[in-house]
């Protein structure tokens, strides 16, 4: 398992550099509970995974967050340029994460050279124009280069037709369906796995993610605008955050602190999660698309 901390920098003084909006995935020890752990997880064996298509290869990092994967990728890879849309990332990425074959840039300082391998994880959620983007990226691929991306599984999050994501951040979300359409407007030869693990790793992932679907159901109506769905998610957990800090407050009170064993969850780690076609729970996408164009 790979875990590249600068020893120099603490956690907390990390997250206090760079704002952590929920959206930014940092490396960490503390952990909120099994669901978190295994969304950390889930990052860093999706990197994990590229590394076998990165071998002695030309890697963009496109959507490169906190720079941790794209210097898991230059451990292997024969140079990588991590992008991303944020100047604050960029900056932290290449305060932390420094190696020779390691260049960061700000997404707007991407030029036109062409790349052996893209990776472009946890992104397309976020974009206004998937097929902008799609054909952006296959446009940066030399000749057979390989095009990775993951992406949250629509399946199971979200209800059918009535509900648009409940991530905020989130403008659009795919099933294998939708996002097999989508690709085969620019790629002939893909493959969509999932990603997953054993069950007690992942099923607290699965129920957190089915109790947000209900939770947020009548902040996240299919005919809101995006502006009013924003503003109707943050009040919301503005309102649970109070009444849960009130809970909290109260469950405290006269009681004596036990001590704190250590969770059950952390004996798992990155190699216990799954990346396949067949799994019996899907969190999420991994795309690989190979570039057919001459």
């Amino acid at each position: 398992m790979f875990y590249y901390y600068n020893p120099n920098k603490r956690n907390s003084i990390i997250k206090h550099i760079l704002k952590d909006t929920g959206e930014r995935h940092f490396l960490k020890t503390d952990f909120v509970d099994g669901a978190d752990y295994y969304v950390h997880l889930l990052h860093i064996a999706s990197y994990e995974f590229a590394l076998d298509y990165v071998k002695n290869k030309k890697v963009l990092d496109y959507g490169c967050g906190t720079g941790y994967g794209t210097y898991m990728l230059s451990k292997f890879a024969q140079s990588v340029v991590g992008v991303d849309v944020s100047g604050e990332s960029v900056a932290y990425a290449k305060e932390h994460f420094v190696s020779d074959n390691v260049i960061f840039k700000d997404i707007n300082e991407l030029g036109n050279e062409k790349y052996d391998v893209i990776v472009s994880f946890q992104v397309i959620e976020h974009v206004k124009n998937d097929k902008t983007y799609i054909n952006s990226l296959k446009k940066l691929l030399n000749p057979n280069g390989v095009l990775l991306l993951t992406t949250p599984n629509k399946q199971g999050r979200i209800f059918n037709y009535i509900q648009i994501p409940w991530n905020k951040y989130h403008l659009k979300e795919y099933s294998i369906k939708s996002m097999g359409n989508l690709l085969k407007r620019f790629f002939v030869d893909f493959e969509i796995l999932h990603i997953s693990s054993v069950s007690d790793l992942v099923l607290p992932e699965i129920l957190r993610r089915k109790k947000q679907r209900l939770i947020s159901l009548p902040c996240t109506l299919f005919f809101y605008p995006n502006f009013l769905k924003v503003f109707l998610l943050e009040t919301q957990s503005w309102l649970y955050k109070k009444l849960y800090a009130i809970i909290k407050r109260r469950k405290k009170k006269g009681v004596a602190s036990d001590s704190v064993n250590k969770p059950s969850f952390l004996k798992y780690t990155s190699q216990d999660i799954i990346i396949a076609t067949d799994v019996e729970y899907s969190t999420d996408l991994f795309v690989v698309c190979k570039n057919d164009t001459f």
